[in-house]
């Protein structure tokens, strides 16, 4: 294994906080409140997970896994077979993000449950690790995660324009999914340093607004964050080198000199109750206002119009063909909402595109842009307390009546907390159709005490025994 000393690279020479967060962190450092936050993390992903299962990105992501990677230790939500380590994490991923119910969080512009929980139970599966120690590493990748997302995406938040792109999750992903690995596997300081820059360097490019432009199952890269990490650290391990990781330089020592000290995790994750980008939920919760107050049957209306900020009136109003493209859309899941009541995985899926109700009330969808809502979103993107993620819908009824919502925000940092039980029923929620009924009290309770455990592992071949066979057609190649 490499040691500082000859390492031979002179970037080595300086101090490195994250590397040291990340090969010293140990249990007995951890808060009680980011204990209690990454177990609840630890549940909502595998709860996407169980939901994204039947998804055709997932059933194709955990197809390549089994032709590319032998048979191992760690278990396929998917389809509940046992794969390699790097295999497992790349399909389960893929299917934590599939139906976009997976959490945000603050300063990467994305989705790190859904990269860091799946490579931590692979993880978890390969070295039998305990409860606390599953734990232990859940943190170190969420707090790594936040830290290399802001240094990625570092100059986005000052560009207030239309034409903006920025690097979506895979590419901090990697780092994060990388430091992990380095903790599990115990390497040292200099080693841990190298794979970081290895995730750093190679992770994908991912260029986000494209994919909000012509949604595919590509979406954020979290598999190939997932995988790229692994790979990083596995390669470290084996003495391969990597370049100076964005961490690690002057420029964004601010960013990670806090590490061990403030924890982000307590503050930083907003967890989904809608099955869409974060960006529709200010309009998506304006509904449910409107719906509190007012009766909505979708005949009775005539005209929705939203006024929001420029990202969210760039998902646009064109009528989706794919699971992907309803996801990555403004007037789907609002019609959704106003017909159904609710948007979850269900009224985003295939099978629902063609909903002639939904349809129809989508052509009767308009979006603006505010100039207040605009203001108040770009100050939420530096944490501005006044910032918030905010719309105005106004219903237009056939006979002329006309209701407002007013401004309704969504504030995801810090987002209102979520009780265990909350939790919980999120849970029972997207895992029913996925697992045998009887068996979800169980693994919520065997969740709620992991941290006990003397082997993690169990709780996922438990899961993996309970799983519902998918039908083979529900994931087939479009």
């Amino acid at each position: 294994m490499r040691t500082d000393s000859d390492a031979g690279t002179a970037w080595l020479s300086g101090g490195s906080p994250a590397a040291e967060f990340i090969t010293r962190l140990t249990w007995d450092q951890l808060p009680a409140e980011v204990i209690e936050r990454a177990v609840m993390c630890l549940t909502d992903t595998l709860a996407a997970m169980l939901a994204g299962r039947t998804a055709r990105s997932a059933r194709a992501a955990a197809d390549l896994a089994h032709a590319w990677w032998p048979s191992g230790p760690a278990t396929s939500i998917v389809t509940g077979d046992r794969l390699a380590a790097p295999g497992a994490a790349f399909a389960n991923a893929v299917a934590a993000n599939a139906v976009d119910i997976d959490d945000c969080g603050i300063y990467t512009w994305g989705h790190p449950g859904a990269q860091v929980i799946p490579t931590a139970l692979a993880l978890a599966e390969e070295r039998r690790l305990t409860g606390r120690e599953l734990i232990t590493a859940i943190v170190v990748g969420y707090e790594v995660a936040f830290r290399a997302g802001r240094c990625v995406n570092h100059e986005q938040s000052t560009i207030h324009s239309a034409e903006r792109t920025y690097r979506a999750c895979g590419s901090w992903g990697a780092v994060a999914c990388a430091a992990m690995a380095c903790h599990v596997h115990g390497l040292d300081e200099a080693t841990t340093r190298h794979a970081l820059g290895i995730a750093e360097y190679d992770s994908p490019d991912l260029p986000m607004m494209r994919a909000i432009d012509t949604p595919g199952m590509v979406k954020h890269g979290v598999g190939f964050g997932a995988l790229t990490g692994l790979l990083s650290a596995d390669l470290a391990r084996r003495g391969f080198t990597g370049i100076m990781p964005g961490v690690d330089s002057e420029q964004f020592r601010p960013f990670v000199e806090d590490l061990g000290r403030d924890y982000y995790l307590p503050h930083g994750i907003t967890w989904k109750r809608f099955s869409s980008c974060a960006w529709t939920h200010p309009a998506l919760l304006a509904i449910e206002e409107l719906r509190t107050r007012h009766p909505l049957p979708a005949a009775d209306i005539d005209r929705v119009v939203i006024e929001t900020y420029p990202d969210a009136a760039r998902l646009g109003t064109r009528l989706p063909t794919t699971t992907e493209e309803a996801q990555f859309n403004l007037a789907w899941p609002v019609a959704a909402m106003l017909v159904d009541g609710r948007v979850g995985p269900e009224q985003v899926a295939d099978s629902r595109l063609g909903s002639a109700e939904i349809v129809a009330l989508c052509e009767r969808i308009e979006v603006a842009v505010s100039e207040e809502m605009t203001r108040r979103y770009y100050l939420s993107e530096v944490n501005d307390p006044e910032g918030s993620d905010s719309a105005v819908v106004t219903v237009t009824l056939t006979d002329g009546t006309v209701l407002s919502s007013g401004r309704v925000d969504h504030v995801l940092y810090p987002e209102p907390g979520w009780t265990r039980e909350e939790m919980h029923d999120k849970f029972t929620w997207l895992a029913s159709g996925h697992l045998e009924s009887s068996s979800i009290p169980r693994l919520l309770d065997a969740l709620a005490n992991v941290a006990s455990a003397d082997d993690s592992s169990v709780l996922v071949r438990d899961l993996a025994s309970c799983l519902i066979p998918v039908p083979s057609e529900q994931g087939a190649p479009a």
